[in-house]
């Protein structure tokens, strides 16, 4: 569920499990997404940050800020200090409006400052120097929302993840996210929306009737495009029925809707419905205590059904969108988790129904006749454990160079000097164009350190937002044409060898045709590359998370005290030995350009560290262990269809020469292996079918 602040993104998931589960009208400043997992009762389970993860936030948000003189300084920030958490506040509490807002919003590292020490009796107890997890289940389960709904004790959360009964139809294997608001102020909560988004199957953008799609909604969803996430997408046009007069103004706003949205995803598919209506009539068609409607809400869910037009053709809406949901997580998702699984599995049933036939026809046969079948069939058995190794060892070499190869382009696409991403960066950053001048009337009113505290939080946020729209989406389509070039490279290996494959098959049906032994014939499938979803779902493969945050260092506050003093007594020894000093800027002024050349400077540096650390994460824990993971999965499928075309027999051939056992035993033995078998393969048909699988 993504979609701007305040557009229902919450309601309409509480909609959908049918209660008032999640907090609604939740805060805007911490990053958090509930996840929810369908399973049995009513579950919430916390994750807590750990006390290093805290002060590390807070002292990345204490670069440049202070209206401490530095000599009391002296050592990072700890929270669990109490002068430290006297010193901060008595800071914050100095600060004015100037200080607190920019550009129209609050400063997003103040208010984290401020709410982490708002929370911090609250939750001190929960938290300890390893990750902690907190559950609140059945009776208690609510009680998450106090920390969720409140940005004093959410900011201390690294996880919040719920279990709810599954909507009907919508099976258990499924995740859903309810997401921050994509119009955040903080670019940093953009780039964790980022994360997720690069990892799910579908996507529910979420509109408010109220405002319509906004500048925020058209830029968000320009980025989704950016990144190449336009495959599975719905709208939803979370209508207000007390904001329509009538339900043609409601369909004029759908129509102007479809028509923005259409600008950027052709022919979106788009329903309007009323999630709050539906999360009412939910609670109320369930009734109980536990979530009872308010008396206002119920005045208000009455005084909606009045409403009959509008409320006909929310209904309506609802059921289409819920049929279109209920498709793509439940039965299209189905389909693509099966497609790959039935034909193994078909092929294999085959393969032992084939089995079972072939010593069912050497039971008929005399001591010598058995012999001879498996003498020939022997060597037909050794043919294709040769076919076998020569897989082997050229998927290992194919293997081997995949890896080198794309090792290769993961380092030339994040070098420093030459990679794409970083080039970006650093030109952008270079050419970022900032008047000192424009900051004269702060350092005026505040001083010098919070006016380069200010300018210094500009260009921070100005880099990161650049970050979450330009860089990342480039980062995310680099490794889709990486993963692609595994699948070209694993398919043109898998293509030969299905043909090597087909023609030991031909030539092991040959042998049982000249041995009299009947077997089914039976279309051969080649075997393509694995599919990447599929084995990244298999081997819990991720990208690397995008929301890394770039650290930097307090030797930039050092440097501009540093600067300003040296300016400082420059002109106050000129002064002294009489000497003329030069019109111009004043100390604070000049102090203020050079040290936003150094910010620039340092920039640069934790920029090209950040992405250092991410190309080795990305190499090393993802690109690699796909390429192998895809190996494994092809080597499988191949060594799989040779198997099941030309069983292995051995374990049959001393039984069957086993003068000991009676061959009337054996033929039991095999009659009620095929009639399981039978069952086996009509299910599988059956699945087939289910899934639209051309056989």
């Amino acid at each position: 569920m993504v979609g701007s602040i305040k557009s229902g993104k919450s309601t309409l998931t509480n909609a959908l499990f049918g209660g008032d589960y999640l907090k609604r009208g939740a805060g805007v400043v911490t990053s958090i997404i509930t996840r929810i997992q369908p399973g049995h009762g009513l579950r919430a389970r916390l994750e807590f940050k750990t006390w290093d993860e805290i002060n590390a936030d807070i002292n990345q948000a204490l670069i440049l800020f202070s209206s401490t003189p530095p000599e009391d300084g002296g050592g990072d920030f700890d929270i669990n200090d109490e002068k430290d958490r006297l010193r901060l506040q008595h800071d914050l509490s100095r600060l004015n409006t100037d200080q607190l807002v920019s550009d129209d919003t609050l400063d997003p590292n103040c208010v984290l400052l401020t709410e982490y020490l708002s929370g911090y009796d609250r939750v001190k107890g929960l938290v300890s120097s390893e990750p902690v997890t907190h559950m609140f289940e059945s009776d208690d389960f609510h009680k998450q929302k106090d920390f969720v709904g409140d940005e004093s004790l959410a900011v201390y959360l690294r996880d919040v993840c719920l279990t709810l009964e599954a909507p009907r139809g919508f099976g258990e294997n499924l995740e859903v996210a309810d997401c921050q608001g994509s119009d955040s102020t903080n670019p940093l909560h953009l780039v964790t929306i980022q994360d997720y988004l690069i990892q799910t199957h579908l996507i529910i953008y979420v509109v408010s009737s109220r405002t319509g799609v906004r500048r925020a909604d058209i830029r968000f969803l320009n980025l989704i495009k950016k990144m190449g996430l336009t495959k599975n997408i719905l709208f939803v046009i979370n209508c207000d029925f007390s904001e329509h007069e009538t339900l043609a103004d409601l369909k004029g706003l759908v129509g102007r809707v479809e028509k923005e949205v259409g600008m950027i995803f052709p022919a979106p598919c788009v329903f309007t419905f009323s999630a709050l209506y539906n999360l009412f009539k939910s609670i109320d068609y369930k009734g109980g205590v536990e979530q009872a409607i308010a008396r206002k809400d119920r005045r208000r869910l009455e005084q909606w059904r009045e409403e009959n037009d509008m409320v006909a053709f929310s209904d309506q809406q609802t059921e289409k969108f819920l049929k279109a949901v209920i498709q793509k997580v439940s039965m299209d998702r189905f389909a693509l988790l099966l497609v790959s699984n039935l034909e193994r599995i078909s092929s294999i049933s085959s393969g032992l129904r084939d089995w079972i036939r072939i010593n069912q026809d050497l039971l008929k046969k005399d001591a010598g006749e058995v012999q001879e079948a498996f003498s020939k069939m022997g060597k037909r058995q050794e043919a294709s454990d040769q076919i076998t190794m020569v897989i082997k060892d050229t998927l290992d070499g194919t293997t081997l160079k995949l890896r080198r190869n794309l090792g290769n382009d993961v380092e030339r696409f994040f070098d420093s000097k030459s990679g794409e991403i970083v080039q970006d960066l650093t030109r952008f950053i270079r050419s970022y164009n900032l008047s000192i001048k424009d900051y004269e009337k702060d350092l005026d009113a505040s001083g010098f350190l919070p006016t380069l505290y200010r300018i210094f939080q500009t260009m921070q946020q100005t880099a990161n937002l650049f970050i979450a729209e330009s860089i990342n989406p480039k980062l995310v389509n680099f490794v889709r044409q990486e993963e692609k070039k595994a699948g070209d490279v694993f398919e043109q290996v898998a293509g030969p060898y299905s043909l090597m494959i087909k023609d030991a098959v031909k030539q092991y049906q040959r042998t049982m045709k000249k041995l009299g032994i009947k077997i089914q014939d039976r279309p051969f499938k080649a075997v393509r590359s694995p599919d990447v979803d599929s084995v990244k779902s298999d081997a819990r493969l991720n990208i690397p998370r995008l929301a890394g945050t770039i650290q930097y260092s307090t030797r930039i506050k050092t440097e501009a005290i540093l600067r300003l003093s040296i300016y400082k007594t420059v002109k106050t020894v000129k002064k002294l030995l009489k000497k003329p000093v030069k019109e111009g800027p004043d100390s604070a002024m000049r102090s203020l350009e050079a040290s936003v050349r150094g910010i620039k400077k340092q920039m640069q540096e934790s920029i090209k560290d950040h992405f250092l650390d991410y190309k080795e994460s990305l190499k090393y824990q993802y690109v690699f262990k796909l390429v192998d993971a895809m190996s494994i999965e092809l080597y499988e499928a191949l060594t799989d269809r040779m198997r099941a075309f030309t069983g292995n027999l051995s374990d049959m051939k001393g039984r069957i020469e086993n003068e000991g056992l009676a061959k009337d035993r054996l033929a039991e033995e095999l009659a009620s292996m095929q009639t399981s078998l039978n069952v086996a393969l009509k299910e599988t048909r059956a699945l087939e079918k289910l899934v639209m699988i051309d056989e």
